[in-house]
């Protein structure tokens, strides 16, 4: 007995020390050393009596915790072959009555209670074990769309994402995404409906109330049957509904077809309402980064593109249009367009500055009502404004010009006092490749138009190619024109400055 006992001590040590080692034969090991225990711990309890004796109940509490806590699959296999140990031992202590093996009360009770409370235990083990599994597949899930939709920077790439990560990852038949447009849903992304894209849905009663509440609901066949706002993009399936941003819902539905069940389980509810928190910051910062794009090349006043964006646009037209040339490609024009506010100043400082600023706003509202919808629009700078026509003659750059200035003339300017004041602009055009064919050139041009069309009078539209005198003509003319100015300002300055003559005749001094 005690020779067993000392080399079932020793295997079981040197099992566990080479299932510390790690590598292939940790397995190996752990099972070497469980057939090890349960062979002594069986010849034990048949020396001490068997089935009758004192350490078969020890025994069968101890089989029963190894075959809770183990796993389902070596659970099984623990409480089998505690069977087959138990049966052995009961054997090996008891004799043979008319040829047969009498199996006594106490082995039968102790297999019985390994296979009822073991038993038990491993089919609690499996749930938990498939729990876990879709727990992580689950999460697994969550973070795989959760790092697409924060890849995304574009709404329309996070909705699209979005959509198509719910049907695939958790395993639904069909997702879209609605967005509010004035009292009506428009669809703006969709994975596996039955109604086409951008369709606007006229969505009321329990999950309009949801969306403002912003809770998830979850709606039967025959609810959604009855509603039948949905039908058209969903089919008649019920469906879950959780609110996905502000002015958003996600909807998802599953048909129970394909061997899936047809009705959403609580977990799934739970997981959807997690990944849709994810989602809400990742539509929100999407919106915040277009915000600041659009910020970083709009003027604030007037809502325009900004001088930056001017140059940036004006430098790719240019380039374009220089492939067109090298490609020999001929038929393609550009133009630009200046605009200055006439007697700007003046008004500024007969009206205030935010009658001024009212006034810009006026112009700019004006200029975007009379170009085109891809004409790039500006402000140049102060009361200055540029327009980018694409793809525009001499011709059709006059008409766009004649239609700004008549707009911004008509436009209904008003004073503090109420009264209507009228404002005019002066326009220059460049038209490349006839006035040349880089930004500096065109901008060049156009501006020396625009100061022509000062010279002229104002409230005129001046081409390059109309005016008689070169650019650089002009361009000294307007020098001059400064200097003689300053000079000017200067002679009255010192005038101001002068001592005033006395009305009283000098004392002339006497010579000695």
């Amino acid at each position: 007995m005690t020779g067993l006992l000392t080399a079932q001590i020793a295997l079981a040590v040197a099992t566990h020390a080479m299932a510390a080692r790690g590598g292939s034969w940790v397995g190996r090991a752990i099972w070497i050393g469980m057939i090890t225990d349960v062979v002594a711990v069986s010849a034990m309890v048949a020396i001490t009596g068997g089935s009758n004796g004192p350490l078969v109940f020890l025994y069968t509490v101890g089989a029963l915790a190894a075959g809770i806590l183990l796993s389902s699959r070596a659970g099984f296999r623990f409480i089998a072959l505690s069977t087959i140990a138990i049966v052995t031992m009961d054997v090996m202590t008891h004799t043979h009555t008319f040829g047969k093996t009498t199996f006594f009360p106490g082995g039968l009770a102790a297999v019985a209670a390994l296979w009822i409370i073991g038993g038990a235990g491993t089919m609690f083990s499996i749930y938990n074990e498939r729990e876990l599994k879709r727990q992580n597949a689950e999460l697994a899930t969550i973070r795989q769309v959760t790092l697409d939709i924060e890849d995304s920077l574009t709404l329309e790439e996070i909705f699209t994402d979005l959509c198509r990560g719910v049907v695939e990852g958790f395993r639904f038949d069909a997702a879209a995404l609605l967005l509010w447009d004035g009292d009506m849903m428009r669809v703006a992304a969709s994975q596996g409906t039955t109604g086409s894209s951008d369709m606007r849905i006229d969505l009321r009663g329990r999950i309009a109330n949801a969306l403002r509440m912003k809770d998830a609901l979850v709606t039967s066949r025959k609810e959604a049957t009855s509603d039948g706002a949905l039908i058209p993009l969903l089919g008649p399936r019920g469906y879950l509904a959780i609110p996905i941003a502000e002015d958003g819902l996600l909807i998802v539905t599953r048909d129970g077809r394909k061997g899936r069940p047809g009705t959403l389980r609580e977990n799934e509810v739970e997981a959807l309402d997690r990944l849709a928190h994810h989602a809400r910051l990742a539509i929100a910062n999407a919106r915040l980064h277009a915000h600041m794009s659009e910020m970083a090349i709009t003027d604030p006043l007037t809502g325009l593109a900004n001088h930056g964006e001017m140059q940036a646009r004006l430098a790719f037209e240019c380039g374009r249009l220089q492939r067109y040339a090298t490609l020999r490609a001929a038929g393609h024009h550009l133009s630009v367009i200046l605009l200055d506010i006439d007697h700007f100043k003046k008004f500024n400082d007969r009206f205030g500055h935010q009658a001024g600023d009212a006034v810009l706003k006026g112009v700019a509202a004006a200029l975007k009502g009379a170009v085109r919808s891809f004409d790039i629009a500006a402000r140049y700078g102060g009361e200055e404004f540029a327009v980018i026509l694409p793809e525009t003659t001499e011709e059709a750059a006059r008409e766009i010009a004649e239609r700004i200035r008549r707009s911004v003339s008509m436009y209904p300017f008003a004073s503090e006092d109420g009264k209507s004041v009228r404002v005019t602009v002066s326009v220059g055009i460049a038209t490349a490749p006839e006035n040349g064919s880089t930004p500096a050139a065109l901008i060049k041009q156009a501006d020396a138009s625009l100061y022509h069309s000062k010279e002229e009078g104002r409230n005129r539209v001046t081409h390059a190619l109309d005016t008689e005198r070169p650019v650089a003509r002009i361009l000294t003319m307007d020098a001059t024109r400064r200097r003689r100015a300053q000079g000017e300002a200067r002679a009255r300055a010192g005038a101001r400055r002068a001592p005033a003559r006395s009305s009283h005749p000098r004392r002339r001094t006497p010579p000695v």
